[in-house]
């Protein structure tokens, strides 16, 4: 009996801060818990997946402060006049070459992307975590991210110089985040409810200043660290009923400014998993588990001007499976969008995946 209630399972409720800013995707957080609170090491892998938009064609923010440009009608199939915020860096080279492109959604800059369905982003994440329980009272845990970031797209214009096939590709260490639990326990007969408010910070210890090949920073948005300090506040719940279960979280991340004077939304998320262990030959337990997952976050601020490009809601469904023997777990998390409300028109979510291989241990 011991033995079952060691199994890991997926429970997605911290918000802490792994950065793209469409939608809330600046705030999630994969926490992996244990059924019987236990100290743990694990190694996990994440892919996020980003293609079309509500519109195709060129597509541009309506800042409250904008500079007009009549020019870019000729520059695409669909070409529309050209509004951006004065704030922002603008192109630096006459004839670009796509190594020398720096900005993620080029907003207030002299860059500007004829959105087709053949754009695509991508983000992996390899994360070494470690947690600790304390008495079976407190839980600790520690992150440390390595992020490798692509953007791609088929048309982007710089005037009046139009670029193909165009793809961005940081890679560098991400945030360090910190957490810690209280673990409070309310018995009944065949159930357990688990209660866990904690706090979170995450430390601006990432390459948040990756250069290009011209010399710039790429932008803020696809470095792998922020350069800014971020605060969490969350609640976990479990009900633990028999071999079946159910999972809830909510969190709220606040964001300082960081590297680039550029300063990520405030964000919220929410989730809920149901899940059910299987025992099979012995000392094997499988545990399914499904659910919904959901992100919001407000718009991000860049020297102090607010990006209509950034921020907003998404809801996914999920599904996965975790197997475990003995001491070792692998877990394997799928997503998939089921509706989404994004300021502007940035590009869609697509489907997530995550796999982590855990190695649970006692003080």
């Amino acid at each position: 009996m011991k033995k079952t209630l060691s199994i890991l399972f997926i429970l997605l409720s911290l918000p802490l801060l792994s950065k793209e800013a469409q939608a809330c995707d600046s705030c999630n957080f994969f926490e992996y818990s244990l059924l019987q609170n236990r100290s743990y090491i694990g190694l996990f892998y994440r892919h996020r997946q980003f293609g079309g938009y509500d519109r195709y064609g060129y597509t541009s923010p309506n800042p409250g402060t904008a500079v007009v440009t009549s020019s870019l009608a000729n520059g695409f199939e669909n070409g529309a006049t050209a509004k951006y915020a004065p704030q922002a860096r603008t192109a630096v080279t006459p004839s670009l070459d796509q190594d020398m492109i720096v900005m993620h959604e080029p907003e207030g800059t002299g860059l500007y992307v004829n959105k087709t369905d053949q754009d695509w982003e991508t983000y992996e994440t390899v994360e070494l975590r470690g947690n600790f329980t304390w008495k079976n009272q407190w839980n600790f845990t520690f992150l440390l991210p390595y992020e490798s970031n692509r953007v791609h797209y088929q048309k982007m214009l710089d005037l009046p110089n139009p670029v193909q096939d165009t793809t961005l590709n940081v890679h560098g260490w991400g945030d360090l985040t910190i957490a810690a639990d209280f673990i409070h326990y309310i018995y009944q007969d065949k159930a357990r409810h688990t209660f866990r408010p904690g706090l979170a910070i995450v430390a601006p210890t990432g390459q948040s200043r990756q250069i290009a090949a011209n010399g710039d920073a790429f932008d803020p948005i696809i470095q792998p660290g922020t350069g800014s300090w971020s605060y969490v506040a969350r609640l976990n719940y479990q009900l633990f009923y028999t071999k079946t279960g159910l999972n809830a979280g909510f969190s709220y991340k606040q964001s300082t400014e960081g590297a680039q004077n550029y300063q990520f939304g405030n964000s919220i998320n929410a989730s809920a998993i149901g899940f059910h262990q299987l025992s099979f030959k012995g000392d094997w337990l499988l545990v399914p588990n499904v659910g919904a997952y959901y992100e919001q976050s407000q718009k991000d601020h860049w020297k102090g001007e607010e990006q209509q490009l950034t921020g907003g809601k998404v809801a996914f469904a999920q599904a996965g499976l975790d197997v475990n023997r003995q001491e070792w777990t692998l877990s394997v998390m799928w997503q998939t969008p089921v509706y989404q409300n994004l300021n502007g028109n940035q590009i869609q979510h697509q489907n997530r995946l995550s796999i982590g291989l855990i190695k649970a241990f006692k003080l």
